[in-house]
């Protein structure tokens, strides 16, 4: 690979601005783009020119199944570079290699670093799942670029506010599904909601849960700042049962264990099953189908109804991976009609186009519906629709029709939706007919943007910056147009044949390390902070020797005893005798960056 080569040969206009926002910001951010998007396509494009600055690149993902896939990507983008491995019995180390893929654990226990007067570029892959106690040890303070990347950036703690953008610095960039759709990058789906009633016996049952839901209501709404908004309610509810021991905390367990088992009234609804069977010839029609749901139990409620209406295969987070890899490769070249699985999907894992989403069950987390809606709103060539049916007990936490309690996610697919239609069982022969769509009649197709579209539209003149004579008034006239930042990313982003002037011109306008940023430099995205009740009575932190997250050991020192963390070498108070020492704790750095 030549010095400026890019393995891809363009990127979608997003992606460019994505990483020119990231340039802007010190190279250090988020950029929340949702799945389907292209974020990986982005990722490589800033290691390829990380590498060329001499930069070792870590990447970090959740699970060892996305450690193939990154692996595979990066040795088919980069085949000159040694693409290592840690973690599913890889132990690949920083010097021997100039990539190195690891998981989230792996990356937390081994903390592999740069190599000593070497920089380094951190992604974080799913950077949203890094607020753990044990896996935000993952986030190494020694690499100086960092790039987290993730669909939406939710979590039900704190630990966005208190890990996650103290490390990277904030969101850099963001990218919906509306202006994905308006680009073209992904495809407008077509929505059918089909009502199932629920059984005498589920009904019963479901009723049975409402006083329960209802008293702890009342307690929980009267709390001043309590959120009114469904979904923040809820976020506010789970901080308050994980935090609070006292009336409120007790009020916030009792309301969701209702609502969990009213949730799991209506995934399991007879009715739900009893349509998929009517449904099977829509499923088994599609360019591939893939059947959400919240559990197992579903799932293979699922498979009962429709494995003898068409060929669908389960997978289970005990599914093997070569049986995984084998039943996604089937979908993929059409030897299988439909997926189905509990969550599974939800994250990381490569799925394969397909262009029906059925949703027995759909998720409260509105990460999860983002991710799913994903798999099903890649782009599609003329011809293709995306389609979405989605499952639900009328009358009941499910129906799009309340107004009351209602999901965000039903907003939110609402508003970038074609056609929305509501079907009852007595209905449900028509709605092959509603889904029988091929997309919209004219696709739009994405801006790609290489390295012809350096310049301006007033100067876009190849033969001005090619060879070795350049023209400082030229490159002064480009940055006051476009900016540095962007100018860097069109010369260093994008694949070019040979090295210009221009390369070294704005090369040595951008330093290769993190600076701090100056007063006018762009500012990160504002996040959104839900307001949090307080905490009428605090529960009482789980006492431990060290307040950072490693081993501590008892110490002989001159005054007597202290307790060492092994992490940081920090020291507690000493005092006189070995079994005081015990009681200490350790205000250490193992945290801190």
């Amino acid at each position: 690979m030549t010095q400026h080569e890019r393995p891809d040969r363009y990127l979608y206009e997003w992606q460019l601005d994505a990483l020119t926002a990231w340039l802007a910001c010190g190279r250090r951010g988020v950029v929340e783009a949702v799945t389907g998007s292209g974020k990986t396509d982005m990722a490589l494009a800033a290691i390829a020119d990380a590498h060329r600055r001499g930069l070792f690149v870590m990447v970090v993902v959740p699970t060892r199944v996305l450690i193939a896939q990154w692996h595979e990507r990066l040795v088919t983008a980069f085949p000159d570079l040694k693409i290592g491995r840690l973690g599913d019995s890889k132990r690949d180390q920083p010097d021997q290699c100039d990539v190195l893929v690891a998981t989230r654990h792996s990356a937390a226990s081994q903390r592999p670093v740069p190599e000593e007067g070497k920089g380094g570029l951190l992604i974080a892959d799913e950077c949203h799942g890094f607020g753990g106690g044990v896996l935000r040890k993952a986030l190494i303070g020694d690499y100086n670029e960092r790039l987290g990347l993730t669909a939406t950036l939710e979590r039900s703690d704190n630990a966005i506010e208190r890990v996650i953008l103290p490390y990277f610095g904030g969101v850099c960039f963001r990218y919906d599904f509306a202006a994905a759709i308006e680009d073209g990058v992904c495809a407008q789906p077509r929505v059918a909601f089909v009502s199932v009633p629920l059984e005498t016996k589920e009904r019963a049952e479901y009723v049975a849960t409402e006083q329960q839901l209802v008293d702890a209501r009342q307690v929980l709404r009267a709390i001043p700042k309590m959120p009114m908004n469904f979904s923040d309610f809820l976020s506010a509810v789970a901080h308050l049962a994980d935090k609070d021991a006292g009336e409120h905390g007790r009020a916030a367990r009792e309301y969701l264990d209702a609502l969990g088992k009213r949730r799991e009234i209506v995934a399991n609804s007879t009715a739900k099953y009893q349509a998929l069977t009517v449904l099977a010839p829509t499923i088994r029609d599609a360019d591939g189908a893939l059947v959400f749901t919240e559990t197992v139990k579903a799932a293979n409620h699922a498979i009962n109804r429709l494995d003898t209406e068409l060929d669908i295969e389960i997978i289970t987070g005990d599914t093997a991976r070569a049986a995984r890899e084998s039943i996604l490769d089937r979908l993929r070249t059409g030897n299988l009609d439909a997926v189905a699985a509990p969550r599974v999907l939800d994250e990381g894992v490569d799925v394969p186009n397909a262009n029906l989403g059925v949703v027995v069950s759909a998720s409260r987390t509105r990460r999860q519906m983002i991710q799913r809606m994903g798999r099903v709103l890649r782009r599609k060539e003329a011809g293709t629709g995306a389609r979405f049916v989605i499952l639900f007990a009328a009358d009941t936490l499910e129906d799009p029709t309340a107004t009351d309690d209602r999901d965000g996610f039903l907003d939110e697919i609402e508003a970038i939706s074609d056609r929305i239609q509501v079907f009852g069982v007595a209905d449900l022969h028509r709605v092959e007919s509603f889904l029988d769509w091929n997309g919209p009649a004219n696709v739009v197709d994405p801006i790609r943007v290489n390295s012809t579209r350096i310049m301006t539209v007033e100067s876009d003149r190849w033969d001005i910056i090619k060879g070795d004579d350049g023209d400082s008034n030229v490159a002064r006239d480009l940055e006051r147009d476009i900016g540095t930042e962007a100018m860097y990313a069109r010369l260093n982003y994008l694949m070019w044949s040979e090295h210009t002037w221009l390369h070294t011109w704005v090369g040595e306008r951008v330093p290769d390390t993190p600076q701090e940023k100056p007063e006018d430099a762009p500012v990160y995205l504002e996040i959104e902070k839900l307001p949090m009740p307080e905490l009428a009575k605090p529960k009482a932190k789980k006492k431990r020797l060290s307040t950072g997250e490693s081993p501590v050991r008892v110490v002989t020192i001159t005054a007597g005893f202290a307790v060492e963390c092994t992490g940081c070498g920090t020291l507690s108070a000493p005092v006189k005798f070995k079994w005081q020492a015990m009681d200490q704790t350790v205000e250490c750095t193992c945290s801190e960056w």
